[in-house]
């Protein structure tokens, strides 16, 4: 009897000291996973096997487009003056070389007339230098007097050099020494990205001094580049000429193609990220700097034992799987948990610093992970769709009782309405208006036009009583008299020398005396021209300033009185005094968003409407589409075209323009569809359908053309066509998160 009641003790002890344990009958112990027939059955569980497969290696990141800064030039004038003509629009294609613009400046008058007066100078200097020579060679002059004839020549040697140098910068453009018109040429070939100057406006030189402003921008975009972010652990092995593929949210459809062509050798210290810069080829033109990309770089495959991604569970920044080890005796599988070595971040994709997730990259075998250690090729692991009382992030689950609060559709291709709308400000034609300054210091005596008043071309505004004109005319009558006598006295000269009367040694002074006096006599001359030709008088000292275009009298910011500083005396702050223009035809300068750059291409018709004549349209089109985008708006400057005969549209007024645009077939959900979370757009996409009437729907981001009105609105990118969205109550559904 003591022997059974031992041993039945030893049982109960045995059974307590299992459950203490803390395994309970039928429950599986910590580090392991009991898996049901039923679970595989239904899809909630699958085992895959461990096998070497080759793996793709991409790099997805953010990227920015940019210029090829070898391919573009920023032009300035290099000289001061007024500028008379426009030869180049935007968006005109240029060869190298070619007219921008004519630039009327004293600097082309004053370059000639100190190259032809350096020249007279060294001719002097030679010719004494020479006779010197000869003098002391023979012991007839000292040779402190050879020294000093010397020193001479050479400093007249070194200006006429600076002279020709600065007449050599000018000649890269063509220069007119009769009318002092210097032409701008363009420095590069390309396409003429942007223009800061109208006809009249007074230019800063590049080389005076000031503050020179930039006259006009030339691009190549046939090739552009592309700066993306690398985060660290990708840069090893990453080289110059690999391949890379990219997309922009205006062409989502669209892989671009390009090669790496730099890697910068140090990284940013804050996000520990490596500048890569990419060259793409455009030659259509699509891609335009300051648009963002999502950047796929290419990398070699690497072969390797691999998973799926699904299998891997995180915990506490380790990496685990379960293997499969047996079937118990009720048919459930046996997984037990194991680490393994994976790859740094060889989990879910993530955003790379700088990344815009706007566009979805799909990689070949993205599912797969590589794995480093701890499996062997053909062990099985266990992959769970779903684990037990634990959901998705994204998803929520509605019973059947629960979907008689919604309604669902299709996201399916639908005709859009065929214009795009741009809000826009109206501005002159910029080669109808004219900004007029002084080129002369002076004090405004009379004025000749009144705002309103209609003027033509070289038609009088104001007369400026300046000191600069009789200076101007008083120099040029002084070097016209010293001309003279230098003449008469070269003619002398060489009647003399005919005759043996004079020295050789006269003769050359004389007729360097004469050059001298001809070079100052034109650059006098010079200076006079440009004054005569707008009617100043040398006895009055009146300059006449005229209108360089004819229009309206739109601006006068001058009175009687008034003292102004020339636009050719240096200053940089030269007000304007009038601004003469037509409003014949009027610009209406818009900003076009980036997802609806396809669909607008110069030459389209457009309706604008103003608010202050709301039953009037006004009908134009498009002239230009900016090759660049705002970096801060994201939108690209459209110009429109608009027909003003009646003079009703002015400038700076607001409106509204339509933008006809090619009919197109785009994936559509009802606008109802659509949620904010944050910056994101958002909408419920349904993912599964359970045997007991229940639905599961998955929170998704998509890129969306909200401002077209209707009740359908354009998706750009997230969804495909045949996927149900939650069309009526969706609110509902945002509010399970």
């Amino acid at each position: 009897m003591k022997i059974t009641l031992a041993i039945l003790g030893l049982a109960v002890a045995a059974l307590l000291g299992c459950r203490a344990g803390g395994a309970e009958p039928g429950s599986p112990p910590d580090g392991e996973r009991w898996i049901a027939a039923a679970a595989f059955q239904r899809g909630d569980a699958r085992v895959e096997e461990a096998r070497s497969r080759d793996l793709p290696r991409a790099i997805v990141t953010g990227g920015r487009i940019a210029f090829d800064d070898t391919r573009l030039a920023h032009v300035f004038s290099p000289v001061t003056g007024r500028v008379s003509r426009l030869l180049a629009q935007p968006g005109q294609v240029v060869p190298k070389g070619a007219p921008l613009a004519t630039i009327a400046s004293p600097d082309v008058g004053s370059a000639f007339s100190d190259e032809v007066k350096a020249r007279a100078d060294l001719e002097a200097a030679e010719h004494d230098y020479q006779r010197q020579k000869q003098l002391f060679a023979e012991q007839a002059a000292s040779s402190r007097d050879f020294e000093t004839a010397e020193d001479t020549w050479r400093k007249a040697q070194a200006e006429e050099q600076r002279a020709l140098q600065r007449l050599r910068l000018l000649s890269n453009g063509k220069i007119d020494a009769v009318t002092q018109e210097y032409t701008l040429p363009s420095p590069i070939a390309g396409r003429v990205v942007a223009r800061n100057v109208n006809p009249g406006v007074e230019v800063q030189g590049q080389y005076a001094g000031g503050t020179a402003a930039e006259l006009f921008t030339v691009g190549d975009t046939d090739v552009v580049w592309l700066y993306a972010d690398v985060a660290e652990a990708d840069l090893p092995g990453l080289a110059p000429g690999e391949a890379v593929s990219l997309r922009v949210l205006a062409y989502p459809e669209r892989a671009f193609a390009g090669n790496v062509e730099w890697i910068s050798p140090t990284l940013d210290p804050a996000l520990r990220t490596g500048r890569v810069r990419c060259a793409i080829h455009n030659p259509e033109g699509l891609l335009k700097p300051e648009m963002f990309a999502t950047v796929s770089i290419e990398r070699p495959a690497a072969h390797g034992l691999a998973i799926p991604r699904a299998a891997v569970v995180r915990i506490e920044d380790q990496s685990f799987v379960y293997v499969a080890a047996g079937t118990r005796a009720d048919g459930r599988e046996v997984f037990r948990r194991r680490r393994v070595q994976l790859p740094e971040r060889a989990g879910p994709p993530q955003r790379r610093p700088g990344a815009e997730a706007f566009l979805p990259v799909e990689l070949p075998g993205a599912e797969l992970v590589r794995v480093l250690d701890g499996l062997l090729p053909g062990e099985r692991v266990l992959v769970e769709e779903r684990r037990p009382g634990q959901r998705d992030p994204d998803e929520v689950v509605l019973t059947k009782e629960q979907l008689a609060k919604i309604a669902s559709a299709p996201a399916e291709p639908r005709p859009v309405p065929a214009a795009v709308t741009v809000g826009g400000r109206l501005t002159f034609d910029d080669l109808l208006v004219s900004h007029v300054f002084s080129p002369v210091n002076g004090r405004l005596s009379r004025l000749l036009a009144a705002p309103g008043d209609h003027v033509k071309k070289g038609a009088p505004l104001a007369v400026i009583l300046s000191p600069d004109v009789g200076s101007a005319f008083s120099d040029e009558l002084k070097a016209r008299a010293d001309l003279t006598a230098a003449e008469h006295e070269r003619k002398r000269q060489r009647e003399m020398f005919a005759v043996h009367a004079s020295a050789a040694r006269d003769l050359e002074a004389a007729e360097d005396n004469y050059d001298r006096a001809l070079a100052e006599y034109q650059r006098t001359e010079l200076k006079t021209r440009l004054l005569r030709q707008n009617g100043s008088g040398a006895v009055s000292q009146e300059y006449v300033l005229r209108s360089p275009i004819e229009g309206d009298v739109v601006a006068r910011s001058a009175n009687p009185g008034l003292e102004v500083q020339g636009q050719y005396s240096g200053a940089s702050n030269a007000p304007e005094l009038f601004t003469v223009g037509r409003a014949g035809q009027v610009w209406m300068l818009g900003d076009l968003y980036e997802v609806d750059l396809p669909y607008v291409q110069p030459g389209a018709e457009v309706e604008f409407r103003s608010p202050v004549f709301p039953d009037r349209v006004f009908r134009g089109k498009v002239d230009w589409i900016s090759d660049a985008l705002d970096p801060v708006q994201r939108t690209a400057k459209v110009r429109c075209v608009l027909a003003n005969a009646d003079g009703l549209l002015r400038p700076e007024t607001y409106g509204v323009a339509s933008i006809s645009a090619p009919a197109r077939r785009v994936l559509t959900v009802p606008r109802e569809a659509l949620l904010r979370s944050g910056d994101d757009t958002v909408v419920f996409v349904e993912s599964s359908r359970g045997k007991d009437g229940s639905r599961a729907f998955r929170r998704r981001r998509v890129i969306a053309d909200e401002q077209l009105s209707g009740d359908l609105v354009p998706v750009l990118a997230g969804l495909s066509p045949g996927d149900r969205v939650v069309a009526r109550g969706s609110i509902f559904l945002f509010g399970s998160f």
